[in-house]
């Protein structure tokens, strides 16, 4: 509360001209507590029927995907024809909605100011519904007060009491959509990188709640006790001085958050964002404590969550990464090209779905930073001398190729395999060491957390289509993998499988050569398997490749020619997927949605966007 002594502000203008607004200069008054309960059962509800809506699709999904499944795992090629067929309804929606960029093509190529300065990417067209739904339902909210019948001052107390009520309530929603071991992602089946972009939004709400709340608590104390009785409290109070500090807290976030910021100091922003956060989340329980405000068992559910978030990712690091073996090690290769193959050697079964990514710590490169990456391959083996499906027989790796297959034919019994792009910051280190070592190989501690994501199952479709861009190939391998082992297993629906891989030069495919060679090499049950490698900058061929299923061409992937004609050739029903550089994926998207309205098509795309 406010200084109490005889010389406080308050005291001394209760006796003052302004004496009717220092009642509604701070504390309670004016503040409709009931009202702020029905905003607060409102939004939430709003919440909890879009996951009771989602869920129920998902649901039905499901059942139908499995009930697909299930007719049509012994049916032949010829056979597949009736699932190769769509409601003309559905699939205008999935075309115009579900699937539709905002405008025109683009969505997940990123806009830039300058080549080197970029402003983010743009929602789509159902998250920009959703988004401007959320928007307007806080300004509502927000903005209906009792203006008749009451002064001026408690309006204003009002609006001070609403917006930061729901400054707090959509806290909830910021901390959770941000938590890697969300339960709404599997529960959903939405991915990170949907909530990631909600976090954001939320975010910014928020911000400008919290900015509304200062102001208003400005606009009456201004009134009330003037400017010199305001810096007076400020200095003297700690309730003020945790609500400043929480908002100066968010001020900062504003100014560092950007796009531009992000991508261009990625792990400085990173370790700010999180230091920044805990600083919001205490000076704002400090706040509400120290004045015993309503929003006190909020904000300690908020705080719990954040907590138990961390102490749950703190437990799957233990339990993947410690044993009375020792410690994880990650084996790192450099190949030509600007990348390295990854073999994280983990102490327990590490069972990932496809489609699924990992976050990666190496605290001797970046301390206790971690980066996410796709997963190519878990292998979890009997036998720990088996030869790993990273082994590299690629003549451009960097060393000697014989003792690369030396060193991979002692892999671990329990692995896990990805491809990092030398970018900026961790992964140009890992890069440079690597390559700075004997042989190419770079060996030291590291931990492993996840598996997170929320991949699409691809076992009921007849045709699947796989998009890769760069070190996207790492996804789609998963994928790979899943259905061809589903083959012999007589486990999933799929007759056509197809990888088109874009790639810039030559050197780029000996980063998955190895493991597109073995898939390539297993047995195939009468299904057909084509592997299409693109190369921009393609000018003479090196070497052959020994697998005839995979073909290397020139230039840039036609991608509407490409999906054109296997959309023609396809068997039942058909999935499109990409996981790549955004402009390529925006591509793949345009031209999923061209052909959508002529049969069963389902788009998805993995990217992981900040």
């Amino acid at each position: 509360m406010p200084p109490t002594a005889s010389n406080s502000p308050y005291d001394a203008a209760s006796n003052g001209s302004t004496k009717h607004v220092v009642p509604y200069a701070h504390g309670l008054t004016g503040v409709d507590l009931a009202l702020n309960d029905i905003t607060t059962r409102g939004l939430w509800a709003s919440i909890a029927g879009l996951a009771v809506i989602v869920l129920t699709l998902r649901l039905l999904r499901y059942f139908y995907l499995y009930l697909r499944l299930a007719v049509t795992i012994p049916l032949t090629a010829e056979q597949h024809r009736f699932w190769a067929l769509e409601s003309p309804i559905w699939s205008r929606l999935k075309r115009d909605l579900f699937q539709a960029p905002l405008f025109h093509t683009r969505h997940n190529k990123e806009k830039h100011l300058a080549s080197a300065v970029s402003v983010g990417t743009l929602p789509s067209r159902l998250h920009t519904l959703l988004l401007g739904a959320l928007v307007v339902s806080n300004i509502v909210y927000c903005t209906v007060l009792d203006y008749h019948g009451q002064p001026r001052a408690a309006v204003i107390a009002e609006l001070r009491g609403r917006s930061g009520h729901l400054a707090v309530i959509n806290m909830l929603a910021l901390v959770l959509f941000a938590a890697r071991n969300n339960p709404l992602i599997p529960i959903l089946a939405i991915s990170f990188d949907t909530f990631n972009l909600f976090h954001r939004w939320i975010g910014r709400i928020v911000v400008l709640e919290s900015i509304v709340h200062m102001i208003a608590w400005f606009v009456n104390n201004e009134r009330a006790i003037g400017y010199d009785g305001i810096m007076e409290v400020v200095m003297a109070d700690p309730f003020v001085q945790c609500g400043l500090a929480a908002a100066t807290a968010m001020m900062v976030i504003v100014i560092q958050s950007p796009a531009a910021i992000r991508h261009a100091f990625y792990e400085v922003f990173l370790h700010t964002h999180q230091a920044l956060a805990i600083v919001i989340l205490g000076a704002t329980a400090a706040h509400i404590q120290l004045d015993k405000l309503p929003q006190k068992p909020i904000i300690y559910t908020i705080i719990g969550i954040w907590a138990s978030e961390r102490i749950l990712r703190l437990l799957r690091l233990i339990y993947h990464n410690i044993s009375y073996q020792g410690v994880s090690k990650v084996h790192v290769e450099a190949l030509d090209g600007g990348a390295c193959r990854v073999t994280f050697d983990v102490r327990r079964p590490f069972v990932t779905p496809p489609g699924r990514h990992i976050y990666a710590y190496i605290p001797s490169v970046s301390l206790w930073m971690s980066h996410p990456f796709s997963v190519a391959f878990a292998s979890n083996k009997e036998n720990p001398f088996e030869l790993s499906p990273m082994s590299s027989r690629s003549p451009s790796f960097i060393g000697n190729p014989e003792d690369a297959s030396k060193r991979a034919s002692a892999s671990p019994a329990h692995s896990v395999s990805c491809i990092m792009a030398a970018r900026d910051g961790m992964t140009r280190k890992l890069y440079d060491r690597a390559r700075s070592r004997r042989g190419g190989v770079y060996t030291c501690r590291a931990f492993v957390e996840g598996p997170y994501g929320a991949g699409e199952s691809l076992d009921s479709y007849g045709t699947v289509l796989l998009f890769a861009g760069g070190v996207g190939i790492t996804n789609q391998i998963s994928h790979m993998h899943h259905l061809i082992h589903g083959w012999a297993a007589g486990t999933n629906a799929t007759q056509k499988l197809i990888l088109i891989w874009s790639v810039r030069t030559l050197e780029q495919l000996q980063w998955a050569r190895p493991w597109l060679e073995q898939l390539s090499g297993m047995g195939r049950h009468g299904r057909e398997l084509e592997i299409l490698v693109y190369v921009s900058h393609l000018r003479n061929v090196e070497f052959s490749i020994q697998s005839q299923e995979m073909e290397i061409r020139p230039g840039r992937a036609p991608v509407g020619k490409l999906v054109e004609y296997q959309f023609e050739e396809r068997i039942g029903a058909m999935s499109i997927g990409v996981c790549g550089p955004g402009a390529l994926g925006d591509d793949v998207r345009k031209e999923a949605r061209a052909v959508m309205g002529r049969g069963k098509v389902d788009f998805w795309e993995e990217a992981f966007t900040w």
